[in-house]
């Protein structure tokens, strides 16, 4: 039955490619300064944002604050002005939650923030966050991990096959798991330098990308502790805050150097 369930999702996946073929392209990407090798079109992605972004609003409700709604247009306006992919249109939204100190983005550029933590921030702060968000956009990092994605449920698939006992399948699922993991951690500095980039070049203060990371950890520290994890933990967010200050600063104090330092050696306890 097993071999069954593989042999039948190979074939899904080559009906997939075969009906919708993808071919590889290279491409300079300005945010990263590198060639990349990518599968997904520009106006594929614009169009994946958009039905993506039609279920987050379905899910989430708009804040009905008009006042809101205005300000984080103007403030992604001048951030969006600045960045490194100007080829769509960006769309910053608040969401009408309470209970979420959180913000995210959509490939194609559509970004979003919750009230909770919308309100929390000033221009600046609020900048700060809207800068990391156009950061992963123009690094296109939501469409990295889809290509990987596709990837890493492939070789699940092929290691449930191989593997004899499920101890073994497990640990290979946390194997590929920490390695997406890993490129996921990679992401979120490149992103907080591109937002430094950014605040800089739209005249907004770089130091707020500090002040958030701070807030972050303080709310982070006052709330449950969840499972031991390093990507949940406060050392993550504190090696964040070390990147971001030497990007500003130029220089690493004393403390920056330990945060980083716990970051690189922390062993995850199985």
């Amino acid at each position: 039955m097993k071999s069954r369930r593989i042999t039948i999702s190979l074939f899904l996946f080559y009906c997939l490619i075969s009906t919708n073929p993808v071919y590889p392209y290279s491409e300079y990407n300005l945010a990263t300064g590198k060639e990349e090798t990518l599968f997904i079109s520009v106006e594929k992605e614009i169009e994946m944002g958009s039905s993506i972004s039609e279920e987050v609003e379905k899910k989430f409700d708009l804040d009905e604050n008009y006042l809101n709604q205005e300000k984080i247009a103007r403030i992604g306006k001048r951030i969006a002005e600045v960045s490194d992919r100007r080829e769509f249109i960006y769309r910053f939204k608040v969401l009408d939650k309470d209970d979420v100190e959180n913000a995210f983005a959509l490939p194609g550029g559509y970004v979003y923030i919750f009230k909770a933590l919308f309100e929390k921030l000033d221009d600046d702060e609020i900048a700060a966050i809207l800068a990391h968000e156009v950061g992963h956009v123009c690094a296109r990092h939501g469409i990295k991990r889809l290509q990987s994605g596709i990837g890493y449920q492939i070789l699940q698939i092929l290691v449930a096959g191989g593997a004899k006992d499920s101890y073994t399948r497990r640990k290979a699922g946390e194997a590929f798991g920490q390695l997406m993991l890993a490129n996921s951690r990679e992401h979120e500095f490149e992103a907080d330098a591109l937002a430094v980039k950014y605040l800089r070049k739209s005249k907004f203060d770089p130091e707020a990308m500090v002040r958030v990371l701070d807030k972050l950890i303080q709310w982070q520290m006052k709330g449950k502790t969840g499972p031991k994890r390093y990507w949940y933990t406060h050392p993550y967010l504190s090696a964040r805050r070390s990147r971001v200050n030497k990007e500003i600063t130029g220089q690493m104090s004393f403390q920056d150097y330990l945060n980083l330092t716990d970051e690189d050696t922390y062993v995850v306890p199985y």
